[in-house]
């Protein structure tokens, strides 16, 4: 008899608070909407669609973009710190050979994605000049310009790039015979 009035009692407290879960604002304004009257309609959907596409028609050649010019400044940046790292071993009375600098050496450089590091003159191994290849796709063109940068007779840090139409190579204003841009530049 003590368990019936047990689990009377349990029943009763249950749908106490039930009822009292159904009364609430949130729960009652949720009961009282009619379908139909939540969500979007297909109008705003497609309108929404179609902005979505306009947005990432602009953004992704933006984004190639941003990616080309990080390569172009990764792989300037590394044959700048390497022609520095040469004149600290001048400095130091170390040999200045190309492969004799950390930058250059051959395991370092793929760190340079998507150009080959070499010396600039095959005939001269000095670490005060260096070249920076792109690679070609699939067709044979280049992904990106090739750069160069050695140090004159004067000590001046001379930077060359093949293609000024690039990410990373600025037209230097040289001309052909024509008057036409050669379309080389500097950096």
């Amino acid at each position: 008899m003590y368990i019936i009035f047990l689990k009377l009692h349990l029943f009763q407290v249950i749908m106490t608070l039930i009822e009292a879960f159904l009364k609430t604002k949130r729960v009652q304004k949720t009961l009282s909407t009619k379908p139909g009257e939540e969500g979007f309609s297909l109008i705003e959907l497609v309108v929404v669609i179609a902005v979505l596409a306009i947005l990432s028609a602009v953004a992704i050649p933006s984004f190639t973009n941003v990616q080309a010019n990080a390569r172009a400044s990764a792989v300037q940046n590394g044959l700048v710190n390497g022609i520095k790292e040469c004149f600290v071993k001048e400095a130091e009375g170390e040999r200045t050979q190309f492969g004799d600098v950390v930058t250059f050496k051959s395991g370092n450089l793929d760190a340079f994605r998507g150009f080959t590091i070499a010396e600039r003159d095959k005939n001269v191994n000095t670490c005060f000049a260096a070249k920076a290849t792109s690679d070609a796709d699939g067709s044979g063109n280049k992904l990106n310009a090739d750069f160069e940068i050695y140090i004159d007779g004067d000590g001046v840090a001379i930077k060359t790039c093949s293609d000024s139409s690039k990410a990373g190579c600025k037209d230097d204003g040289l001309k052909d015979s024509d008057g036409n841009s050669k379309g080389t530049g500097k950096w």
